[in-house]
């Protein structure tokens, strides 16, 4: 089965080339489709070198619904553009569709090695605690029965992954990606995973939160 990889960016131009070379160089992918949500770096110029860029509006969960909508594959694999994938981490995503699975994720690790990073780390063996870093994957079929990612939930990442539990158990691959701690070391370590939790927290008793995580979340590039 062929696997499409959707990158959705903004402003990545720190990350998207060593993402890009890593993808194509180490795993070979069938496909990848890196869509901009109009980035005002280098972000554009340094993926086209390596593959196709859409460009559209601003938004993770409209551009990887728009990166669907062009991408060939029967399974569809959201990495973001600060994300590694773990040496086979293909193949085990073959391997576990093949086995009857309809989707899942990865753990994770960052690319920072404190010891707190290394202890929030150990939570990703949780279904829980499940993010878009974590680089989630599913068969077109069962992106379809879904219809996509929510584009006005706060956190599009979260509402895709517990709907996606109601209708099939996603497997987790021990195999760890790596993503950048750059949040984590540019907030400080406590004070983020204290915002995390305060903002899922409200999210999953019904609050609206966009209006805190606009002033709790900003952009870290």
């Amino acid at each position: 089965m062929k696997i499409s990889v959707i990158i959705p960016t903004f402003n990545e131009e720190r990350t998207i080339h060593k993402t890009l070379k890593n993808l194509l160089a180490s795993h070979k992918p069938d496909e990848v489709i890196v869509v901009d949500g109009g980035s005002k770096d280098q972000t554009v110029s340094l993926a086209s070198e390596w593959t196709t860029v859409i460009q559209t509006s601003k938004g993770r969960a409209h551009q990887m619904n728009v990166g669907v909508g062009q991408a060939k594959g029967e399974i569809l694999l959201f990495l973001h553009a600060d994300t590694i994938l773990p040496p086979g981490g293909l193949e085990s995503i073959r391997q576990k569709i093949s086995e009857g699975w309809h989707a899942g994720r990865f753990r994770m690790k960052f690319d920072d090695r404190r010891w707190l990073l290394r202890f929030y780390e150990s939570y990703t063996r949780f279904h829980f605690f499940s993010y878009g870093d974590q680089a989630f994957f599913v068969t077109r079929e069962f992106f379809q029965k879904l219809e996509g990612f929510n584009e006005i939930v706060p956190f599009e990442d979260i509402d895709f992954y517990k709907r996606l539990r109601k209708i099939t158990k996603p497997a987790i691959i021990q195999d760890a990606v790596t993503t950048s701690a750059r949040r984590f070391c540019g907030v400080g370590c406590l004070r983020q995973k204290f915002i995390n939790l305060f903002l899922v927290g409200l999210y999953y008793m019904g609050w609206n939160v966009l209006k805190h995580r606009e002033k709790l979340y900003p952009d870290v590039r």
